[in-house]
C-alpha cells in the first residue's frame, strides 16, 4: 500500500495495525496484505494469511454472494461495495462482519480489491433482538416524515387494525383516523407538546371498518441541527378499557330496571332542553306518570310482579315517542317525558295515546292476568327562572289531580 511521505514505513504500519477495522488487499483472489487487525480478527497471524485465497475464510452460506461480486466487479460492474457477510476465523468460531471494498490497481496496472472488515456481531444479535422485541411488539410503533406519511410501522399493525405493514407504508396515517378530528386530536397535542405528545386517546378505524380506540404518546425527531426529520410513536389499544368506561357511564345515567333515564340524568338533559328554550325561543312540554294502585299490585303478587309492570310501561312510553324526546324514572313508579320542539296541545295527544296503551296492557305473570293504568300531568315549559323544576312542579300537580279526578287519565296544568 502507499504511504503517506510524512511518515516512516514502520510508523505507517504502526498506524495502519492500530485501526479498529481490518484493512486488506487481494490480487488474484489471493490476500496480498493485511493489517494486525485483520489477522486478529481472523484468528491467524500475518503471514499465515497472507497468499491464501480470501475464500478460505468465508462462511458456507456467503461464498457463493461474495464470490460472485467480486467477480463482477473486477468485471466492470457495480455490485454493492458495502454489505454484511460471515467469516470462520481460526478457532473454528463464525462471526459477522461489515464489508467495505472497491476496486483499485497495483503500481503494475493490475486490478486489486481494497477493503475492509469491521466485527459487528455483537451489534447485529443487539439488532437482531431488537427486531424481535419489535416485531412482537404489542402495542403499534410507528414512523412517519413530516408530511404525515408512513415510513416505518410494526407487525402489530395487523391485529389492531387488520393492515399488513406493507399496506401502510407510504400511505399517510391521517386516513387511518376514524374522522378528521380524531386525527386533529395528536396533531394539536404535538403543536401544543413542543414536539410531544403523551397519552392522547383517539379513534382509528379498521380496515373492517370497525373503530378502536388508542392511547398514542408521538414526539418529533430532530437532526442535530435541529432540523425535524420524522415523526415516531407508540399506540396502545384501548378499545376495552373505553368499552368499560362507556358502560359504567351508561350504568350511571340509565335505570337498569327500565332502560330510562335516571332522575340526575333526566333533569341535565331537560336542562339542555331548557337552554334551548331560552336562547332560541322554543316550545317544550313535561309529563308526569304515575302508574296506579302500583302498591296494591306489589302486595298482592310480589316486587317480580312490580317490576314486570315498570318494565312494561317504559316499553309502551319508547314505542310511541321519539329519538329526540327524554323518558326518564324519577322513583318508584314515578316517571317523566320531556317534548322538546312540543306545544302542550300536541303532546295532550300523545298523553292519551299512552294512556290508552297502557289500559290495555295484559301482563301475564305465575298464571294471572295483571291489568295496569296511569295518571298523566302536562305542562308547558316556561323560559323563566327555574324553568324546569316549574314546569315539574306544575305536571306533578296536574298528575295528582289526573289520580284525585279517578285515575286512568289525562290532565293538562292550567298554569
Amino acid at each position: 500500500m502507499e504511504q503517506l511521505e510524512w511518515l516512516s514505513e514502520s510508523e505507517f504500519q504502526i498506524l495502519v495495525d492500530h485501526l479498529q477495522e481490518g484493512i486488506f488487499v487481494i490480487e488474484a483472489e489471493k490476500f496480498s496484505y493485511v493489517n494486525q487487525r485483520m489477522a486478529d480478527l481472523c484468528g491467524y497471524r500475518v503471514d499465515e494469511i497472507i497468499g491464501r485465497s480470501f475464500m478460505d475464510f468465508i462462511a458456507e452460506e456467503d461464498r457463493e454472494m461474495v464470490l460472485g461480486r467480486h467477480r463482477a466487479r473486477l468485471s466492470g460492474e457495480k455490485p454493492p461495495e458495502h454489505y454484511d457477510l460471515h467469516i470462520i476465523t481460526g478457532q473454528n468460531e463464525k462471526i459477522c462482519c461489515s464489508l467495505n471494498v472497491g476496486l483499485s490497481v497495483n503500481r503494475s496496472g493490475r486490478p486489486i480489491a481494497v477493503g475492509s472488515l469491521r466485527d459487528v456481531t455483537e451489534r447485529r444479535a443487539v439488532q437482531a433482538e431488537l427486531q424481535a422485541i419489535f416485531d412482537y411488539l404489542p402495542d403499534v410503533f410507528y414512523r412517519t416524515n413530516m408530511d404525515g406519511v408512513v415510513e416505518k410501522i410494526s407487525p402489530s399493525c395487523f391485529e389492531h387494525l387488520g393492515y399488513h405493514p406493507e399496506e401502510m407504508l407510504g400511505t399517510p396515517l391521517a386516513g387511518y383516523y376514524a374522522t378528521p378530528e380524531e386525527r386533529q386530536k395528536v396533531v394539536n397535542a404535538i403543536l401544543d407538546g413542543g414536539g410531544k405528545a403523551t397519552q392522547v386517546e383517539a379513534a382509528l378505524k379498521r380496515k373492517d371498518g370497525k373503530v378502536i380506540w388508542v392511547s398514542t404518546s408521538a414526539s418529533v425527531r430532530s437532526s442535530p441541527e435541529g432540523r425535524p426529520l420524522y415523526i415516531e410513536g407508540l399506540a396502545r389499544d384501548i378499545s376495552e378499557r373505553k368499552r368499560m368506561e362507556e358502560q359504567l357511564l351508561t350504568m350511571s345515567r340509565i335505570d337498569i330496571l327500565t332502560g330510562a333515564c335516571n332522575r340526575s340524568y333526566f333533569m341535565e338533559r331537560s336542562e339542555e332542553v331548557v337552554r334551548m328554550i331560552k336562547r332560541y325561543q322554543h316550545s317544550a312540554t313535561i309529563m308526569m306518570f304515575d302508574l296506579d294502585y302500583f302498591k296494591s299490585i306489589n302486595d298482592r303478587y310480589g316486587h317480580q310482579a312490580g317490576d314486570l309492570v315498570l318494565q312494561a310501561f317504559a316499553q309502551v312510553c319508547r314505542k310511541e315517542i321519539r329519538e329526540s324526546d327524554i323518558f326518564g324514572r324519577m322513583g318508584g313508579e314515578e316517571f317523566a317525558l320531556m317534548l322538546p320542539e312540543t306545544f302542550i296541545h300536541e303532546a295532550e295527544v300523545l298523553a292519551e295515546r299512552i294512556r290508552g296503551a297502557t289500559a290495555a296492557l295484559a301482563i301475564t305473570f305465575e298464571g294471572q292476568v295483571v291489568g295496569i293504568s296511569v295518571s298523566i300531568g302536562l305542562a308547558q315549559v316556561s323560559d323563566g327562572e327555574r324553568a324546569l323544576e316549574s314546569a315539574l312542579r306544575l305536571a306533578d300537580i296536574a298528575m295528582y289531580k289526573a289520580k284525585e279526578n279517578g285515575r286512568n287519565q289525562v290532565v293538562v296544568s292550567s298554569k
